[in-house]
């Protein structure tokens, strides 16, 4: 089974570090992407995406599994459930108005005011939901319905979240876009949480420079896939075992060990980039990972973080030869319970934040 790595919130995916991290770290990448009955696809992509899927390296995950077909229609109704509770609510309502107060916005709408997503994405009853409370129209040909621009992404972020659970691959949800991160998973009027670990490795990731072409790093992926597969191995194994561990002190212990793996890792790695003249710098992410331990999770949700004293473990990764120092911080987190049947199951992480260093983005 692949591992695949579905970006959200937009169809084509930003050539920034987001996309090198994921082509080297992951088996394919992709996102939400409209398709005709017999798979035609029905939007304009990027050139580097067109010779992705050229290389087997992108693969378009089509909204219509989850919103046309019938199999999963209950998942369906929850996914609009969730969407709509969170789109009507005060949080994103004040964001909103924030965000369009910030950007000039007027009270006259047109459709240039709007995003478009294709109705393919859309079910008919959601659709007219939508129109009622002013979020979407439908265009005179009805082949697009028009989202007021942040309800768009958060539609797409929550898609995502629920097209990976039901793919046939091992998929994983990412972003690098840390607001609507926190809207797929963090609703704060919400009082019911899902306690699970935040796990951040910081400058961690050796990663081709916004320079090097798309081709350039899938010629190294194939070249080196066992450099790359065996650096990805030590993390998932790393998050595999944090998440099971029955005590902080567990969790203390497997991040020591890991310390000695993960910087022979990032060494080896280097070499390879620079053995093929790959000029990297080292970046970031952040993974929310589910509480497979049952001490743990029979907790209460608000001693759980007394109880263990999983608060903050920051582990320095002093890497010899590297200008940059490699850190790990692992602390506990809270997710709106309504995710408790996406985490339930996974025995990795179940999303991912991508972040450069000099955006300063706060991990909370």
């Amino acid at each position: 089974m692949k591992k695949t790595i579905l970006y959200y919130p937009t169809i084509n995916i930003p050539n920034n570090s987001w996309l090198r991290n994921s082509l080297l770290y992951w088996d394919e990448v992709s996102s939400i992407v409209p398709m005709s009955w017999d798979d035609k696809i029905l939007v304009n992509l990027s050139d580097d995406i067109k010779f992705l899927i050229d290389e087997g390296e992108f693969r378009p995950i089509k909204p219509e599994d989850l919103i046309i077909k019938t199999d999963n229609w209950k998942i369906s109704e929850q996914f609009a459930k969730e969407f709509l509770e969170i789109a009507t609510s005060e949080s994103f309502k004040n964001f909103v108005e924030i965000q369009n107060h910030l950007n000039r916005f007027t009270n006259k709408r047109t459709e240039y005011d709007y995003l478009k997503i294709h109705n393919n994405k859309v079910s008919g009853t959601l659709q007219r939901q939508l129109e009622e409370i002013n979020l979407a129209f439908r265009s005179d040909n009805y082949e697009w319905i028009f989202f007021e621009k942040h309800t768009a992404y958060l539609y797409m972020s929550i898609l995502a979240k629920y097209l990976a659970e039901i793919d046939n691959e091992f998929t994983t949800i990412s972003t690098d876009n840390r607001i609507y991160e926190n809207f797929n998973f963090k609703q704060s009027v919400f009082e019911n949480k899902l306690p699970i670990i935040s796990c951040n490795f910081n400058n961690l990731l050796p990663t081709p420079n916004l320079n090097i072409p798309i081709k350039e790093i899938v010629k190294f992926k194939k070249r080196r896939s066992d450099n790359l597969n065996h650096f990805r191995k030590l993390i998932t194994t790393y998050e595999s075992k944090i998440s099971k561990a029955k005590s902080n002190q567990e969790i203390k212990e497997a991040s020591i060990l890991f310390q000695d793996e993960i910087s022979n890792g990032v060494l080896d790695l280097e070499k390879a980039l620079n053995d093929a003249r790959l000029k990297h710098s080292f970046k970031s992410l952040k993974s929310l990972i589910s509480f497979k331990s049952g001490p743990i999770v029979a907790g209460t949700v608000g001693g759980i973080a007394e109880k263990f004293n999983i608060l903050n473990i920051p582990i320095e990764l002093k890497i010899t030869g590297l200008a940059v120092t490699g850190m790990i911080n692992i602390s506990s987190d809270y997710i709106d319970y309504r995710n408790e049947k996406i985490v339930k199951l996974r025995e990795s992480p179940f999303s991912y934040l991508y972040y450069a260093r000099n955006k300063n983005l706060t991990l909370k």
